[in-house]
């Protein structure tokens, strides 16, 4: 392999990396993700950056109480849209900085009538490559710290909500394997709550091919906590439901040239506590510099 082709690629894999975290979508019923926060082992190059904007929009009418899925009138089918600003850029070839902050729109039909729209979550992160190994197959090692705080005073403890309303440090440890047009990266994380809100592990895996301009991506997020109630225990609060959720998705990256491209993901809900069974899609726009 030539070393314009390798380089071709490598830009390639970096551009569907960005489209892979623009594309993740909050959850309701309690959000504890960020974009931001889902992150692979791809990292800017000095004096390089990503703006990506997206817009996801998802629905359930079935959740958990507890492990117990059940559908109620009260709450009846809920709706979330997103709209999300994404920027990065690197620092150094090693160390990069990634930033977040949706717009969310959450709102049911149920005889509540629920409705909240508002800033949600402002993440930061700060990732740094501790190693590099190998050279058509590599191995790359990226450790990541940041915060993530709530941006305004929306309203956290109901039934259908935008987030947590919580200050939280947010540590990630991610291993990459590159080889050719293939990539895998498995990242896990630690997040240390504010408030009640139990302190999490979320796990997110990618696995993605690129021929040519399109890279086709595998997505899983597997959301777990440490402690927390379940909805109706007594004393019990929203943002401090033991909220967990395992979810799969495929997306779909298409390079226009060397600054744009566009991407759309599917995701659904395969297993949960304390939260919506969802499903839904994103869309997204990404501009590199």
């Amino acid at each position: 392999m030539t070393g314009n082709v390798r380089t071709t690629l490598r830009f390639m894999w970096r551009l569907a990396a960005v489209a892979a975290l623009a594309m993740t979508s909050a959850m309701t019923l309690g959000n504890r993700d960020a974009q931001a926060s889902d992150l692979n082992g791809f990292l800017r190059e000095k004096g390089h950056g990503d703006v990506a904007i997206s817009y996801t929009s998802e629905e359930y009418d079935h959740f958990w109480v507890g492990r117990t899925k059940v559908e109620d009138p009260g709450v009846g089918k809920v709706e979330t849209t997103s709209i999300s600003l994404w920027v990065s850029y690197g620092v150094t070839d090693r160390f990069t900085i990634t930033a977040d902050v949706p717009w969310i729109h959450a709102d049911s039909d149920g005889l509540g009538e629920f409705e909240e729209k508002d800033l949600q979550d402002f993440t930061a992160l700060m990732e740094y490559r501790f190693a590099s190994l190998g050279s058509d197959v590599r191995s790359d090692l990226v450790g990541a710290f940041g915060g993530r705080v709530a941006t305004l005073g929306y309203e956290a403890n109901q039934p259908v909500d935008i987030g947590d309303g919580t200050s939280d440090w947010l540590f990630r440890f991610v291993y990459q394997l590159s080889y050719r047009g293939f990539y895998f990266s498995q990242q896990v994380g630690y997040d240390l709550r504010g408030k009640d809100a139990p302190d999490g592990y979320p796990l997110y895996s990618e696995v993605g091919y690129t021929w040519g301009p399109v890279t086709v991506t595998g997505l899983y997020w597997d959301v777990r906590v440490r402690s927390g109630t379940d909805i109706g225990d007594q004393g019990f609060t929203f943002p401090s439901n033991r909220e967990q959720s395992r979810r799969a998705g495929g997306k779909v990256y298409g390079r226009i040239n060397d600054h744009l491209g566009l991407a759309g993901t599917y995701f659904s809900t395969l297993e949960g506590r304390n939260t919506g069974e969802t499903s839904g899609f994103s869309f997204g726009v990404n501009y590199s510099f």
